[in-house]
């Protein structure tokens, strides 16, 4: 359950290296409502270049969040195509885990708003209702988050300066 690299059975130009680890490799927390839905995979080139190793490549997962706006589940499949690790070696017969960089590479790469499809309509804000399921029969309120700006567009600007500016000098 590590993903182990042996510096010293990689040859100059570098060796590839593809496979998969169990879910528990990302260490997700079980009480969080993100859960890992299959193996994270890694094909990734390996190289070792004056007392470095130098690690590229792709890591994914499939990972199930809730969906930001109804909080129906929702899996995604969170990559990063472009991993990079780098790492200083000391003694070419020390094994090198790379466990911790390819976890946080996946999840650095969640999602901040995942959507169970581009279209969602969320949640009624009155009953609570999955409007994408359903439709419910609540009166909608009326749209007063943007009514402080309502008179913005009677404001006469002359100069770059308003009116009210202009009085005040």
């Amino acid at each position: 359950m590590a993903i182990i690299l042996e510096p010293w059975r990689i040859s100059e130009d570098g060796k590839d290296i593809e496979g998969e680890e169990p879910a528990a490799v990302l260490a997700l927390e079980p009480a969080s409502h993100i859960v890992a839905d299959g193996p994270l995979m890694y094909s990734l080139h390996v190289q070792c270049v004056t007392q470095q190793l130098i690690v590229t490549g792709e890591v994914r997962a499939l990972i199930q969040f809730e969906c930001s706006r109804c909080a129906d589940p929702v899996v995604v499949e969170v990559k990063e195509p472009a991993f990079f690790a780098e790492r200083a070696i000391e003694n070419l017969h020390d094994t090198v885990d790379l466990t911790d960089e390819v976890r946080e590479s996946i999840i650095l790469a969640f999602p901040s708003y995942p959507l169970c499809q581009s279209a969602c309509r969320g949640l009624c804000v009155c009953c609570g209702m999955n409007l994408n399921k359903e439709r419910c029969s609540c009166k909608q309120p009326a749209k007063e988050r943007w009514a402080a700006f309502g008179g913005l567009d009677k404001i006469e600007v002359k100069n770059g300066r308003t009116q009210k500016e202009e009085v005040e000098e």
